[in-house]
């Protein structure tokens, strides 16, 4: 499935000297692909290569690949380097350094970092181990806003599970419709819907399924202030991996999630609404808080929402100690019932918020017991508990 290189890391450079801020910042998003236990010792390096007036730098796991380009300052330099560095190492050093630029030599098979009169040598290895691209050309298949996708990430990432049964529920599912991406994640006791702006060349629906490494990458590149888009492509010999080109000229390559995902659309609550409940989020968090000491405690931490009560309350117990905080701002309106939920599953949905209210619906009992708490562009169907 990869291609391997063949240059080697004997030969001399000039000095190639690189802006230190750029070199940081890229390390930091690159060591978020290397492994922290490598099944293979060559995936803990980073691929160097000096091409066209600019540093390459490549890390992968096998299942992702991030792609990183950094201008040289002033001359370029010899295009023929394409060794190995130690990550781990490299970002060390440069982490700590002040100056603003550094200066690399790479020669007879070490590489030299030197700045402010210091000078470190890193160990170097050949290219010929590191897993290369996949084959074949890619396919564009829309683009995505760059903000609104960090957003969908973070608000499914929480419900994706860490195991896989007979459905696949350790990935999520990106979906693009026309104008609209939608990102799906579920664990079989929670589900999260959120949509965003997208570009598409046609109405159908394109799909695929996201690993949870691939989304967790993804949510920690940077992506939450780019109002700009991602371009978003299936590539490979067989079109079995993704390819996000970033705003920022960096790509992520990644491999295509397997199996079968839930088909979601079937347990979205599609009765009548019953009631509405719409909570002061701030006063929710803080009633979860004070709640926190008792419900942990129990083997399966749970909550009640009292919407029955005036004012509505939030209750646990465990052991024989139960306690009630009051939700005086709570708005209820319909036929409301109370309902329980897991402690940590309702804790993680109003983080994941950042409006001042929640809102939830409740439907007829005998058609769906479960409740859907919907903001703008999301939706988040979670299980009750019976407490």
């Amino acid at each position: 499935m990869y291609r391997h290189g063949t240059r080697s890391a004997g030969r001399q450079t000039d000095r190639a000297v690189i802006n230190t801020n750029q070199l940081k910042s890229a390390l930091e998003r690159l060591c978020l692909v290397v492994p922290k236990r490598a099944i293979l010792p060559v995936l803990e390096n980073l691929r160097w290569r000096a091409a066209k007036g600019h540093l390459e730098l490549t890390a992968t796991d096998l299942d992702n690949r991030l792609h990183i380009s950094i201008p040289f300052v002033g001359e370029a330099v010899d295009s023929d380097v394409d060794v190995l560095i130690p990550a781990k190492e490299l970002c060390q050093l440069v982490k700590t350094e002040s100056a603003s630029n550094l200066k690399l030599r790479i020669r007879n098979g070490t590489c030299e970092v030197t700045a402010n009169k210091r000078t470190v040598v890193l160990s170097c290895a050949e290219s010929s181990s590191f897993p290369e691209s996949p084959d074949g050309e890619a396919k564009p298949q829309g683009q995505i806003l760059g903000s609104a996708f960090d957003g969908a990430l973070r608000r499914a990432l929480f419900c994706v599970s860490t195991e896989s049964g007979r459905y696949s529920t350790d990935v999520l599912k990106l979906e693009l419709r026309g104008s609209i991406f939608r990102v799906v994640g579920t664990d079989g006791h929670r589900l999260s819907v959120v949509e965003g702006t997208a570009r598409t060349t046609g109405d159908s629906t394109f799909w695929v399924l996201l690993l949870r490494s691939t989304v967790t990458i993804l949510s920690r590149l940077g992506l939450a202030d780019e109002p700009r888009w991602v371009e978003f492509s299936t590539c490979g010999s067989e079109q079995d991996f993704n390819l996000f080109a970033l705003p920022d000229g960096s790509r992520l390559i990644t491999r295509r999630g397997q199996g079968q995902f839930p088909n979601y659309e079937n347990v979205l609550p599609k009765a009548p609404l019953e009631a509405r409940v719409v909570f002061r989020r701030e006063e929710l968090l803080e009633g979860l808080a004070k709640l926190s000491p008792t419900a942990r405690k129990a083997q399966v931490p749970a909550v009640k929402l009292e919407l029955s009560h005036s004012p509505v309350s939030i209750k646990t117990e465990n052991d024989g100690t139960a306690s009630s905080i009051a939700l005086e701002h709570t708005r209820v309106s319909g036929k409301a019932r109370d309902i329980g939920f897991n402690y940590h599953y309702l804790t993680q949905y109003v983080k994941s918020v950042e409006t001042d209210t929640i809102s939830m619906k409740l439907f007829p009992e005998a058609i769906s017991e479960v409740a859907l708490f919907d903001a703008f562009r999301y939706q988040h169907l979670l299980m009750p508990l019976r407490v």
